[in-house]
């Protein structure tokens, strides 16, 4: 499985067309036919920016020294891509694949944003797949890409990388045995010629166990390559896979838990959870920005979304937090009046309760002790009322455990 990388001892290369399968092994599994070096073309590269020159912001020898620099994106964080040009079915290819790690990991994406702020600007050069690696993607200056896409089947890897993945052979966990003196053959002749040092950096070296959330090796993983049987010296060698495995998703969920829920938009916007809505229930077309109820004992919003308590024997997150964004709208010159009930999982926290009119207000409780191990429910039941409920954002904030 994948793992996400909270800090990265070296700096990386942009090695772009010189690495380990061909296109036609990110579709799937394929039998290899091909000599050796030849599996080391058009794929993706995870890269790291270089050190900034400002030392007081990453003095010498701080990564040596165990102060470790967290890659992952803060948990319900909105993360927007601007595409430098690319078709249309380029760019729906990215967004489609977005959206799939999306649905297990508290991350809401936004597509087709202005440069300005975005971070991530995916390119579609004939220079290779690769992506910054999570936070790195801040410190790169605009205009300049942080991912590019060559082949519309790298997507779903680069995302990933994106979001904090290393590769999985690279993980602490891997079992690969590696056939070291075949590997150095392979790689040592074209296109590549890398010598023993370039190899070691690029293949057989691990990331820290310390600066690196892992569990174990997972063979399907999306973010794992192809390589040949010989590379090994147990006959085993891997396979390319296309789609998300059930640890990927298992795992993306444990490093972003929660889930978010935005109304700011006629299409509800969603990471990590799904959302049905009642009679009454609709798009603010008046106002723009959020979505009302306005049909008494009738209209409703549910959200579910699964989040376990534990991945493998820890704690994901120490405290759930409900997050609401909304307001009463106004029985102009006076406060309006809309009472809801607020339940998670069949409980009621929240009796009767109408929020103020004017401003958007954004409310928290904590559900900590009302969170299931595994399926949850939110549920806003709209009451008797005077005038509207709005809501603009609702968030599950799982405060979540980094070890």
């Amino acid at each position: 499985m994948f793992r996400y990388a909270e800090n990265r001892n070296h700096t990386l290369n942009f090695w772009f067309n010189t690495l380990f399968y061909p296109e036609s092994a990110l579709i799937g599994e394929t039998e290899m036919t091909e000599p050796a070096h030849s599996l080391l073309y058009h794929t993706c590269v995870d890269v790291t920016p270089p050190p900034p020159t400002d030392k007081r912001t990453a003095p010498d020898g701080a990564l040596r020294l165990g102060l470790p620099t967290t890659k992952l994106w803060d948990v319900g964080r909105t993360l927007d891509f601007h595409f430098l040009g690319g078709t249309e079915a380029q760019k729906q290819n990215v967004r489609q694949s977005a959206l799939k790690w999306s649905e297990a990991a508290n991350l809401l994406m936004r597509f087709d944003v202005p440069i300005e702020g975005a971070e991530f600007r995916v390119a579609f050069n004939a220079v290779g797949n690769w992506s910054y690696v999570g936070l790195d993607n801040l410190g790169i200056k605009s205009p300049d890409p942080t991912m590019n896409i060559e082949q519309d089947g790298s997507a779903l890897h680069e995302v990933g990388h994106a979001l904090g993945c290393i590769h999985e052979h690279q993980q602490p966990a891997s079992t690969i045995e590696w056939n070291k003196p075949v590997v150095y053959q392979a790689l040592g002749g074209p296109p590549n010629y890398w010598d023993q040092a370039k190899v070691d950096f690029n293949v057989f070296n691990k990331y820290s166990a310390a600066q690196t959330q892992y569990s174990a090796f997972d063979p399907n993983s999306i973010m794992l390559y192809f390589f040949p049987d010989n590379w090994t010296t147990n006959g085993r060698g891997t396979h390319a896979n296309s789609t998300l495995s059930a640890v990927d998703l298992a795992f993306i969920r444990r490093c972003y838990p929660g889930c978010t829920a935005d109304f700011s938009k006629p299409q509800i916007a969603t990471a990590a959870c799904k959302v049905s809505v009642g009679p009454g229930t609709q798009f603010n077309n008046y106002y723009g920005n959020s979505w009302l109820m306005n049909f008494p004992n009738q209209s409703f919003i549910e959200v579910r979304f699964n989040q376990p308590k534990q991945y493998a024997g820890k704690n994901i997150y120490s405290r759930a937090l409900l997050r609401l964004v909304h307001l009463t709208s106004m029985l102009y010159p006076n406060p309006g009046f809309s009472p809801i009930d607020i339940i998670v999982n069949g409980t009621t926290i929240k009796s009767d309760y109408s929020p103020p009119s004017g401003n958007y207000l954004t409310e928290e409780w904590d559900i900590t002790a009302n969170m299931k191990d595994g399926d949850n429910v939110i549920r806003l039941n709209f009451k008797n009322a005077r005038s509207n409920y709005w809501i603009h954002k609702l968030q599950v904030d799982c405060v979540r455990i980094l070890d």
